[in-house]
């Protein structure tokens, strides 16, 4: 299964599951404990022919990397990148060399503050990963 998959690569990778502290979700983000990473597929495509399902298809995953400074949020995107763009076959999962189609900055204020002094913001750095794969 594809989660399973990404989830063990990513955890597998101590430049991202020591900051992390294993805090790699799919859906949901933890319980604000930072930094995190948050997963979701967007899309699923099945391409078939007339003998039924192709056995390797694309699939596009949206990482979302949560940290409280924007420097941390960008390392750990960097460190993320680089462990899902390579090959791999981990979880009986075959993974091609990933493309990155999108990459993205964000913010998310937790707290009212001013446009001179905003309180309280998480920073976010969403990955459009776009996985050749079969499972």
């Amino acid at each position: 299964m594809l989660e399973i998959a990404v989830s063990a690569r990513l955890l597998g990778a101590p430049a991202i599951a020591d900051p992390t502290e294993g805090r790699i979700e799919w859906m949901r983000r933890s319980d604000g404990v930072l930094p995190a990473i948050v997963l979701q597929i967007i899309s699923d495509p099945r391409p078939q022919h007339l003998k039924g399902f192709m056995s390797a298809r694309p699939t596009r995953v949206q990482v979302d990397v949560w940290a409280a400074s924007p420097r941390a949020a960008a390392e750990l995107r960097e460190a993320v990148i680089t462990v899902l763009i390579e090959p791999a076959h981990i979880e009986g999962v075959r993974f091609g060399r990933a493309q990155i189609v999108n990459v993205r900055p964000g913010f998310e204020q937790l707290e009212a503050g001013s446009d001179q002094q905003p309180r309280g913001e998480l920073y976010r750095e969403s990955i459009d990963v776009i996985f050749t794969h079969n499972s």
